[in-house]
């Protein structure tokens, strides 16, 4: 560096700058070596005022201090301001600055960060007003941007042509999707004190024998599991994931905070949170992971809650009593207030028995056996045996009975005196201690998890499962007597009602006899009305599908903050709407598709599977300047629901301390209307790395590889009838937009008219399964006012396109007006099928629509509903003798009950649509959709329907036990279609030689063929947005004798837990119907390979996550995933938007309000084509032979309910009435 300073005015430049007096001591805490040299700053400065730049004095570093007084208005551009931010930021010590002119253009800043924990200033720089704080971070956000760390600049030497800046200015255009797809896979190792178990866990070479896992763990598994250990286990303080690193112009490492700008020199350190959210990718195993982490923790039992002043001494019941240990003495005195003569004047002794049941207590053995070798193998069964027996004396209930606690005192402790003063200070209560983990999951999810713990679990694991109307144990009984409680949300936020802990706090002790010969007490205290769960210091809490944590409007965060919880899981793999775990298994389906492509027929239409939103791409490509990426108002509900799980939920100790972190260090610096802050998203990937557990994809796919899913989208055709339906809806689209010009309120596009719309878009969608209206779709009135609509379009001058429109509406509308069986077909709801070799006079007897068909070939069909078919049949099955003209008459009454059924029905619903209109209600159905809807769901809920399902369950557990019991002895498997006895009297019957031809659904006839073709060695799932289309199936399904579930919320939870259960080990049902919004719930059918969509789905995750029910670990056969579509129409219309939409920063719209979709719709399109795409349909109406269900036998499959024994009163796994009991006197809880 030069010695003259061309900053310094020429009297200076006359003295030595060595004499130049310095404004900063050593003594100074501001002084510069005190301060972080962050960088410089360049600006151009007009020559012509350099004469008055001269501050006579330097700083330490031989530069003159920057206050900014000498400047004033003298820089060029929009420098002015920042002169103006760097005074005020000099002025209240957030930087210091020195400056010199090295030319007579470029002016050299350099900035100094004052940190907030500067030394030697007594706390001052924290506690500034906003009034500085506010402006104070606007100028640090403009200024840190400009700084530079160049040794050159530094030095006041020209700046080189490449600089290297304080800050990088590189975008970062990732979406929260991308963010939470990009996290790290965990990183671990050895939690200390706990080597015995991490260690084997991370030795892929270990078995793990001994821990009591019956499955083999994934490499990924066990790393996960080790995760979630080091996270409970490790009690060291973390550093503070709101803070980034920065280095100085030294090298030294400094910390900023994006959201309020505040530096640090010392890394801030936080308190280490416990707790977690469990999000690995749907179907990676998430449940035997937690288990895996019971199993390994088993005997560990919680800790009183911290207190700073409060000390928490653990006891027993006995010890309280009895123990002369100074932290009994102690106890006993604070509680009695100064006495501590409550209890029987005894030897306070304790024997060596009493001692060791209070110490297996408090601190119990928690090592894990290691059973590798046989030596350990046969020490840890002769230790079992042991406890096994010790189990049926009398110490063991003893033991049971002395639940270790401690005593939560309300208010800080206080002296004796001064409580024996206050008598109206409330007493303690009382907080059990335990070694159990409270497990709450979905209702529907509640048999799955029991039937996890059976499969998974050697060890025998204590259960209870407490659903709705199960009374709760006691206190003490929870904390002794199990190692899991499982419950619903409904019963866990049920103890809601009971959650006033102020009614635990009394002064009264428990003075409840003790057992016959020994000191333990037998307590029988009366509950004080306060729900158990609240008395409990829980060791583990764990929320299944618990991104609804996120939510507190609902009672079950609230209700679980409530709880005293030491270690808090979330499982889940979808932790927000837009963070979605599914991408498992995607990059072999896409290889596989690649594949498939070429060998797709004429029938296909190709459906591209668009990226998962957890995974998608949409950063800036190499080379590319695109602007900064704005987060939007989705991002925001995002966060919010993150923060809520971060602040409420689990409760990480720094953000429950203050809730306000989340908005003011994540949220605000990500929420920037100009763009994330430089760091902002560095913290979001930091506080989301602290708190969730995930592996990349990548990492997981190293170890599991899940057979492919072959997507296909089928192209289909309506039937003839349904398109005269379809035509005469969209003929009514088409005269509304010219009659209304497209722009009053009768149109039907206009904004007040959203609901209209969206309804009528609900039933075109019905419309290309099966719909009819009883109103025929308003084609009377349509056709009554043709002349008025068509003189009033010319009238008003309308274009020739309306004009071409209009006469193709009402061509099509008169062809429907004139069609009888068209008509006809409309007063039902059921979907018509075809059918040949029914003699006439039994046809007119059981039809409800007596026209027959003609067919393309010229040949005559008649048709005939679902619901008469069955009907017929069954009559049939029964009496195959049965005569003509007793067929007749039966058909007769038949038809006479039905018209009695259904107008009765029209008249209820009338009334109901009035009370509705009363309202304001928009109606959303119509008597015949209502209808079928209606009788479909009370089928599916019927006590015989759900008693025949818990029959086959338990058919289906015996043969499972029987298997694992011998597995060298095969079993045929049963059948999927029932034969009828007396097949040869069947083929003579009356109906022996009738055929059931194609439906008037397309979709419908498409979906028999492929169960019919496939059903045998394959189960289905298929997915329907309509009650409607899922009870057409069910009748389809029945009619061609292939047994089916249905899942719906009509039925009872516990029935639902046991159709997926049955769906699952039985061999007999062969598809399961299931409405879409039940296709993200968790639910694990990997029983099924076949996926069938009965319409396009708009939202692709919501299509991943249905997928994802049968795509999952455990699954060994490809999934054959296909869509339907109708050719023409919005559906073909929607698979392309979506696949245009694909790649889109922004969340997908709703259907009807995407540009594309609603142009579509507001332009109406005849299907007036010949019908190329669709499938025939022919069998039989009676099976006059048995038929067997598979080709091969089944696969052998030990049974998972060996070991473990579950208490629940209502037993989810039912058990065949012959089947051995269980021991009376093990570990595991029997069934009661």
């Amino acid at each position: 560096m030069s010695s003259t300073c061309l900053s310094c005015c020429s009297a200076c430049v006359e003295k030595p700058i060595s004499t130049t007096t310095h404004r900063t001591t050593a003594s100074d805490p501001y002084a510069l070596e005190f301060l972080l040299p962050i960088g410089t700053i360049t600006t151009n400065f007009d020559p012509n005022t350099q004469s008055i730049l001269c501050g006579h004095v330097h700083a330490n570093d031989s530069w003159h201090l920057f206050d900014g007084t000498l400047f004033g208005e003298r820089f060029y551009a929009g420098d002015n301001t920042l002169s103006s931010g760097i005074k005020f930021l000099v002025k209240h010590h957030f930087i210091s600055a020195t400056y010199q002119l090295e030319s007579s253009t470029a002016l050299f800043l350099r900035i100094y960060a004052i940190p907030y924990d500067l030394r030697n200033v007594q706390g001052k720089l924290r506690v500034r007003k906003e009034a500085v704080l506010a402006p104070a971070r606007r100028y640090l956000r403009a200024l840190l941007p400009r700084i530079t760390q160049n040794p050159e600049s530094w030095q006041g030497r020209a700046l080189p042509e490449i600089t290297s800046s304080m800050i990088s200015n590189k975008k970062d255009r990732r979406t929260l999707a991308e963010i939470y797809g990009d996290l790290q896979s965990p990183q671990v190792g050895n939690t200390q004190g706990w080597e015995s178990i991490t260690s084997r866990l991370l030795d892929f070479e270990d078995d793990l024998g001994g821990f009591g896992l019956r499955s083999r763990l994934y490499k990924y598994q066990r790393v996960s599991v080790t995760a979630m250990i080091n996270r409970e286990l490790n009690l060291n303080d973390t550093p503070d994931p709101l803070f980034i690193s920065l280095a100085s112009m030294r090298g030294e490492a400094f910390y900023l905070q994006p959201g309020t700008m505040e530096i640090l020199r010392e890394r801030p350190m936080v308190l280490a949170s416990r707790s977690g959210v469990l999000c690995e990718e749907l179907g990676t195993g998430k449940t035997v992971m937690i288990l895996s982490l019971i199993l390994a923790t088993v005997n560990q039992i919680s800790k009183p809650e911290e207190s700073i002043v409060d000390e928490r001494p653990v006891m027993t019941p006995l010890a309280f009593r009895y123990f002369p240990s100074s932290d009994c003495i102690t106890a006993r005195k604070r509680f009695f207030r100064g006495g501590d003569n409550t209890f029987p004047q005894q030897s306070r002794v304790p024997t060596l028995v009493e001692l060791l049941m209070h110490h297996h207590r408090t601190a119990p053995n928690t090592t894990i056996p290691n059973t590798s070798s046989r030596l350990d193998s046969r020490k840890t069964e002769r230790r079992r045996s042991v406890e096994a027996q010790v189990e049926q004396i009398r110490p063991w209930e003893l033991l049971k009975s002395n639940t270790p606690f401690y005593h939560h005192y309300q208010e800080n402790p206080t002296n004796y005196e001064r409580a024996q003063r206050n008598e109206s200070q409330p007493g303690p209560r009382v907080v059990y201690l335990t070694s159990a983990t409270l497990i709450v999951v979905p209702a529907n999810l509640l048999s799955q998890w029991d039937r996890e713990i059976q499969k998974h679990c050697e060890y025998p694991l204590r259960v209870l499962i407490v659903r709705s109307g199960t009374a709760m144990p006691a206190a003490n009984s929870l904390a002794s007597d199990y190692d899991i409680i499982l419950m619903t949300y409904k019963r866990f936020t049920a103890e809601n009602s009971f959650k006033d802990k102020g009614k635990l706090h009394s002064w009264v002790a428990c003075t409840c006899a003790e057992y016959s010969g020994s000191r333990v007490p037998d307590c029988r205290c009366k509950s004080p009305g306060v729900s158990p769960l609240l008395q409990i210091r829980w060791k583990r809490l764990v929320i299944d599908e618990g991104h609804v944590s996120a939510s507190l409007s609902t009672i079950l965060t609230p209700f679980t903050k409530q709880l005293s919880v030491e270690r808090r899981w979330i499982v889940t793999g979808t932790p927000t709407t837009n963070l979605l775990g599914l991408s498992l298994g995607k990059k072999i389906s896409e290889d596989t598709r690649v594949q498939e492509d070429d060998a797709k027929g004429d029938l296909f239409l190709d459906v591209e599977h668009s990226p998962t939103p957890s995974r998608s791409r949409t950063g800036t490509p190499p080379g590319e300047d695109l602007p900064q990426r704005i987060w939007n108002k989705y991002d925001r509900e995002d966060l919010n629901k993150l923060g809520k799980m971060i602040t409420h939920f689990i409760a990480v100790p720094q953000f429950s301390a203050d809730s306000k972190l989340v908005q003011t260090h994540i949220m605000e610096p990500l929420l920037d209307p100009e763009g994330p802050r430089y760091g902002a998203i560095e913290v979001l990937t930091k506080v989301m790395e602290m708190i969730m557990i995930r592996h990349r994809i990548e990492d997981v796919e190293k170890d599991v590889i899940l057979p492919p899913v072959i997507q296909e989208g089928v192209l289909l055709d309506l039937d003839p009838f349904a398109v005269k339906s379809y035509n005469a809806m969209q003929a009514a689209i088409a005269i509304n937009a010219v009659d209304s010009e497209r722009t009053d309120q009768d149109y039907l596009f206009h904004p007040q008219n959203a609901d209209s719309l969206q309804l009528t878009v609900k039933n075109m969608s019905q419309l290309m399964f099966w719909s009819t209206d009883d109103r025929l779709y308003n084609i009377d009135e349509l056709y009554k006012n043709c002349s008025k609509i068509i003189e009033s379009a010319v009238k008003r001058n309308r274009p020739p396109g309306d004009m071409a429109l209009l006469d193709t509406a009402y061509r099509n509308v008169k062809l429907a007006a004139e069609d009888p069986l068209w008509r006809a077909i409309q007063d039902h709801e059921d979907v018509p099928y075809r059918i040949y070799g029914i003699d006439g006079p039994i046809f007119d007897a059981w039809t409800r629509t007596s026209q027959p068909e003609l067919t393309q070939n010229f040949q005559l069909s008649y048709l005939m509903h679902a619901d008469r078919l069955l009907r017929i049949r069954e009559e049939v099955v029964g009496r195959p003798l049965i005569s003509q003209e007793r067929i007749v008459e039966v058909g007769m009454m038949v038809s006479e009950k039905d018209r009695i059924h259904r107008q009765k029905y029209k008249d209820a619903q009338k009334d109901r649509h009035k009370l509705r209109r009363r309202s304001g209600v928009l109606n959303t159905d119509d008597n015949n959709s209502s209808l079928a809807a209606d009788t479909a769901a009370k089928k599916a809920k019927d006590r015989g329907t759900l008693k025949e399902m818990q029959k086959e369950l338990n058919v289906a557990m015996t043969q499972l036990e029987k298997e694992d019991g011998d597995l060298e002895s095969p079993s045929k498997p049963p059948s999927a279609r029932p034969s009828f006895n007396g097949s040869i009297l069947l083929a003579k019957s009356l109906l022996g030689n009738t055929r059931v031809g194609s439906s008037a659904s397309s979709k419908l006839n498409y979906i028999i063929n492929e169960v019919l073709q496939h059903a045998h060695a394959e189960k289905f799932l298929i997915f329907s947005d309509s009650e409607l289309s899922l009870a057409h199936l069910s009748e389809a399904l029945e009619l061609i004798q292939i047994k089916y579930l249905r899942f719906t919320t009509l039925i009872e939870p516990r029935h639902r837990e046991q159709m997926v259960l049955t769906f699952e080990t039985s061999e007999t049902y062969r598809v399961f119907l299931m409405e879409l919004k039940h296709g993200a719930r968790g639910l694990n059918l990997i029983s099924a390979s076949r996926v069938i969509f009965c319409e396009p789905v708009w939202r692709a995750d919501v299509e991943s996550q249905a997928i994802k029910r049968a795509h999952r670990i455990g699954q060994t056969r490809p999934i054959s995933v296909k869509t339907l579509a109708i050719r023409g129409t919005a559906e073909e219309n929607m698979v392309n938007r979506r696949n245009a939409l694909k790649d889109r920063q922004e969340k997908l719209p709703k259907l009807i309000e995407e540009s594309g979709m609603r142009h579509f719709i507001a332009n109406p399109k005849f299907l007036e084509q010949v019908p190329e795409r669709y499938s025939v349909v022919d069998v039989p109406l009676l099976v006059t032979q048995g038929v067997t269900n598979r080709g091969s036998e089944s696969p052998k499959r030990a049974s998972p309910f060996r070991y473990i024994r579950a208490e629940d009163p209502i037993m989810s796994v039912p058990h065949s009435p012959n089947a051995e009991p269980p021991p009376k006197k093990r570990k595991g809880v029997r069934f009661e």
